[in-house]
């Protein structure tokens, strides 16, 4: 639930209950029931039943383990009406037809607890006696909402005024129900001009409407298609042919062409029929919506529904922040600088620049683990929703500045990791062919018996390559077809040298490369397309993932196209020049390796057994190379402080990270992918409040108080130790057999 997102004026109403998901007898499934916050029994038309809003929430909050949430209870003191509409949101999208709907109220929208539907809630009255029907359902009084706070983005964070619309609503909903109004408010069918013109104003294309009533055609191609239009959002409220024609000669819009009787007639019937073009064929209806409704949602027709593609606020499950820690120094710089003027994660702005700052400087600054080089390569990719995660805006301004630092840098960046035949060639050596030697010419051409080496291809001199792939998921679709080299090549190219090549007849090769990775994936789509195979081939620990999500809404965008960069860029260009020039060297005049200085190797020394510890499953998998990713990351935190050394600063920045990342992996791959199951969601909250763990016993009799089988629960923990998010141990008690306890696997890796 999000709170903050709530409206005020709800909140300041003593109409508030909490209530239960219970199941009923002879019913299929949970039903919500209202509750005092004293726990009994509540009645959405008994006053003496609902509370504050800071009354109900505190209730909710101290208990938890019985209580549902919060609602609110529509009652005929105050302006409100709800609009709750079913199961229209599949995959995370609102569907079409109800997308429509939602446009026209323009008020407060929220999704509804189930995720599956939508609550929008207006100013006005129900026009009519029914209030049912399809997916539909309107009350303004005697009912509550479930209240989420999970704002639908696009839509106001207010309450608007929507009389007009409630009313139209109600006319398509009920067209075959003649209206028995029991409040005096106007139809869609009596509104005078003025009253038609304020509607329009206000409606949910308000803005459209204003600037095509002034006469502003800026926005189409011919002023006939601007007039069809304006006419279009006229039929939304009046189907008065008279009317319409006296509300477009008051507007802007007005010529003389409006004069000649065909052209007027056949724009306004135009107008007057889309309501049946779009509802009988053209578009899916609504289910409840008639076909033969009398009014019309066509002024929606002119919109460009990609404009409306609503998201949603809130994540409840992901409440991760990147530590301040990981914002040390110059990368935090560039972060906080981007931040105001961008709805992407900090955490996706961080790990773009560090991407590609380590793959910019190229193949001489590295640090040795056994004996192996390794460079400040990383592959990095952005979990995150379609809408929500805002992975696409994170890039643009990263981009700019190191663009602005290094004018070769875009040339260097590349998309489609197709197949390892095309990654090797965009960094090629230079191929050599011994070809045979001839003199003479003509018929007197004749081979010498001797052969020379001839260049055939110059090769690629820059190794340094940034991919960049917006569509992760195509990468991995390509993984899954047989004989492809690709997943064989970029683990080769995370590891030492970058040495690559294909074991053909005629083998490509790239030495020293130095290749960086960074692409964008949907959960479900990458743990649809990740195989067994990649997970276990050390493909995956190849990659820090992490999982973004939206920060802040900006309606209008930011202005970091405003912000002076300058100073920035020549910060940049001073670390540029230092990690590739300026490092102490040995007698051969290569780069000698970066170490750790005393304090930093202490506190190498502490963590190191800890954060290895292995938690099993596919997250032990994918984060087993956290030693050389630890190095890597605080490597890349010294070079950014123009340091040569790693100090505890830097190797704490980095922690910091892979402690978001390692985050990012368990909800990824563990708790989201499990999400579902109502049995170990249960478990898995009551284990983050008890960190020492729970014994079967306490999970059978304390948490679910002997209603759930033993064999569920069993089945549960099992598929909690298979995705890596607990441990079972077993513990002696000096008798009889040893119990087991289940611990959750500490996302909190680092020691502090």
């Amino acid at each position: 639930m999000n709170v903050d997102k709530i409206p005020a004026e709800l909140k300041q109403r003593k109409q508030w209950i909490v209530w239960k998901l219970e199941k009923r007898t002879g019913s299929a499934k949970p039903t919500k029931v209202p509750y005092t916050v004293d726990g009994e029994r509540a009645s959405s038309m008994n006053p003496d039943h609902w509370t504050s809003f800071e009354s109900a929430l505190a209730a909710y909050e101290s208990n938890k383990k019985v209580l549902s949430g919060i609602g609110y209870v529509f009652s005929d003191s105050d302006p409100y009406t709800g609009i709750d509409i079913d199961d229209c949101i599949v995959k995370g999208k609102v569907q079409e037809d109800i997308k429509e709907v939602v446009i026209m109220l323009n008020s407060y929208t929220e999704r509804s607890q189930s995720e599956k539907g939508l609550h929008v809630i207006v100013k006005g009255r129900i026009p009519g006696p029914k209030n049912r029907t399809g997916k539909f359902e309107m009350y303004e009084q005697g009912r509550f909402f479930v209240v989420t706070g999970d704002h639908v983005l696009k839509t106001p964070e207010t309450i608007e005024e929507r009389q007009s619309e409630l009313t139209l609503l109600y006319d398509l909903l009920f067209v075959d129900e003649k209206p028995r109004l029991n409040h005096n408010v106007p139809t869609s069918i009596t509104l005078n001009d003025q009253e038609v013109i304020k509607a329009a104003e206000e409606g949910g294309d308000g803005e459209k409407f204003k600037r095509l009533y002034s006469g502003d055609l800026r926005s189409y191609p011919s002023q006939s298609e601007a007039e069809m239009a304006l006419c279009n959002i006229f039929a939304l409220y009046t189907k008065d042919r008279e009317q319409i024609d006296r509300l477009f000669r008051s507007s802007g819009m007005m010529r003389e062409k409006w004069e000649r009787e065909d052209y007027r007639e056949r724009t306004i019937s135009n107008a007057l029929v889309r309501v049946a073009e779009q509802y009988q064929g053209k578009k899916n209806t609504p289910k409840g919506v008639h076909s033969s409704a009398n009014n019309s949602l066509s002024q929606l027709n002119e919109v460009d529904e990609s404009e409306y593609e609503f998201g949603f606020e809130t994540v409840a499950e992901w409440d991760v922040r990147l530590s301040e820690l990981a914002l040390h120094g110059l990368a935090g710089d560039v972060v906080r600088l981007i931040e105001p003027h961008t709805e992407a994660d900090p955490a996706a702005l961080l790990i773009n620049f560090l991407t590609m700052f380590g793959n910019m400087i190229g193949t001489e600054p590295h640090f040795v683990v056994s004996g192996g080089e390794h460079r400040m390569k990383l592959f990095s990719v952005l979990v995150g929703a379609t809408f929500r995660g805002k992975k696409g805006t994170s890039l643009d301004p990263v981009l700019k500045l190191m663009s602005a630092a290094d004018a070769e840098f875009n040339s260097r960046k590349k998309s489609g990791l197709s197949s390892g035949e095309g990654v090797i060639t965009a960094v090629r050596d230079e191929m050599i062919e011994q070809q045979p030697i001839y003199e003479g010419s003509g018929k007197d051409k004749r081979h010498t018996g001797e052969y020379e080496d001839v260049i055939t291809d110059v090769g690629v001199q820059d190794k340094r390559l940034l991919i960049v792939e917006s569509e992760f998921g195509s990468v991995l679709n390509v993984l899954r077809r047989e004989g492809n080299t690709l997943s064989a090549v970029i683990r080769n190219a995370w590891d030492g040298s970058g040495d690559i090549r294909t074991l053909t007849r005629n083998p490509l090769k790239a030495t020293n490369t130095h290749i960086s990775v960074l692409g964008h994936i949907t959960p479900e789509e990458l743990r649809k397309l990740l195989t067994g195979n990649e997970i276990h081939n050390g493909f995956v620990n190849r990659f820090l993932w992490l999982y973004v999500q939206q920060s802040k809404s900006l309606p209008s965008g930011g202005e970091f196209h405003k912000v002076d960069v300058g100073p920035t860029v020549e910060r940049i260009k001073e670390v540029l020049e230092f990690a590739m020039n300026g490092m102490p060297r040995d007698e051969q005049g290569k780069q000698i390796p970066m170490e750790r200085d005393a304090a930093a190797a202490e506190l190498w020394e502490r963590i190191y057994e800890p954060i290895q510890k292995d938690a099993g499953g596919i997250i032990g998998s994918a984060t087993s190379r956290v030693i050389p990713y630890l190095m890597r990351l605080a490597c890349i935190y010294a070079l950014l402080d123009l340091s040569h050394t790693v100090r505890v600063e830097h190797l704490r920045a980095a922690l910091a990270l892979w402690q978001y990342c390692y985050k990012s992996v368990v909800f990824i791959f563990g708790e989201q992918n499990v999400q579902d199951d109502p049995i170990i969601h249960r478990i898995i909250e009551e284990l983050k409040k008890n960190q020492e763990g729970l014994s079967a016993t306490d999970i059978f009799k304390g948490i679910f108080q002997n209603n759930v089988s033993s064999k569920d629960i069993q089945a549960a923990v099992k598929k909690l130790t298979d995705n890596g998010l607990v441990t079972v141990e077993k513990e002696s008690s000096g008798r009889g057999r040893p119990r087991q306890r289940i611990r959750l696997n500490a996302s909190e890796k680092v020691p502090g």
